[in-house]
């Protein structure tokens, strides 16, 4: 009993730590879908409850890793779990199918399935706290493990306040482009391929350049999700801008709370943004 309570430990231990470790490296991914399951009300509350729950996931980790405390963080992680799982149900009820974000994108999971995880996580941590084991009190290390992890955090994955830090994350075009994004003014276009509206608002920077509009150069940059390839999104869209593609983690850090995204950029700098489609505001700037 001794040695399956050990195993089934640092089995809840490592599940905590793997969660964290997968929303760490896309943490944009993640703050973006809680904006848009609405268990935030936009994607800056996003960005801190990201963080807050990689803390939440690392801590328990750590600490049933090497036993501290481990009654109360049993105790804790079973409520965590009951409160993931709560949250699970609703989007399940609301007709939610796609990727809860539980794992981020390295394990995609519907709500359901990951339910069904929740679940098996739940009759371990009850099998732990049922049969407890020893428990080493280090209070200093425990509780102030916590805040040494959020700061650390923080340092590491900074909350992006400044639209201009964005520049930064683009890709690089080759020379013989001629795109330099520390000089001139661009449109820079971020695409899903996949997407509706980004194929839309393609296709309506097309025709504004096809009208004649007092456009800046228009560059795209592309993500792939799903089955579109660069070749048929530009005959869906009528459209042609020179690109480059991104990974998930450079589109979630350059988008906002959905894509498409569009910058308006001279010599480095972001003058303006349009979110989701070209409104009246881009019209009347750049309309021939």
């Amino acid at each position: 009993m001794t040695y399956l309570r050990i195993v089934l430990q640092l089995f809840l231990a490592v599940t905590f730590l793997f969660s964290a470790y997968t929303k760490a490296i896309a943490p944009g991914f993640f703050e973006v879908l809680l904006e848009q399951q609405g268990m935030v009300p936009n994607r800056m509350y996003g960005a801190w409850a990201t963080r807050l729950i990689i803390v939440l996931e690392t801590w328990l980790g750590i600490c049933l890793m090497v036993s501290f405390y481990v009654r109360f963080v049993l105790r804790f992680s079973f409520a965590l779990l009951i409160v993931f799982s709560i949250q699970l149900i609703y989007l399940m009820i609301i007709g939610e199918t796609g990727n809860c974000g539980c794992f981020g994108e390295m394990i995609r999971m519907s709500p359901l399935e990951s339910l069904g995880k929740n679940v098996i996580l739940l009759g371990v941590n009850g099998f732990l706290l049922y049969h407890e084991g020893q428990s080493i009190k280090k209070p200093w290390f425990t509780w102030g493990l916590f805040p040494l992890l959020f700061v650390t955090t923080i340092f590491v994955l900074p909350i992006q306040t400044e639209p201009s830090e964005v520049v930064k994350k683009f890709p690089t075009f080759g020379q013989a482009s001629g795109i330099d994004f520390s000089q001139g003014e661009y449109l820079v276009a971020i695409l899903n391929l996949s997407c509706e509206y980004c194929q839309e608002a393609a296709q309506a920077l097309a025709e504004l350049q096809s009208k004649g509009a007092k456009l800046p150069q228009v560059v795209a940059l592309f993500f792939e999700e799903g089955d579109t390839t660069v070749t048929q999104f530009n005959t869906i869209t009528n459209s042609n801008f020179p690109y480059e593609m991104i990974d998930v983690n450079t589109f979630f850090d350059v988008i906002g709370s959905a894509p498409p995204r569009i910058y308006w950029i001279e010599d480095g700098v972001v003058k303006q943004f349009w979110d989701k489609t070209i409104d009246d505001n881009f019209l009347a700037i750049f309309a021939p």
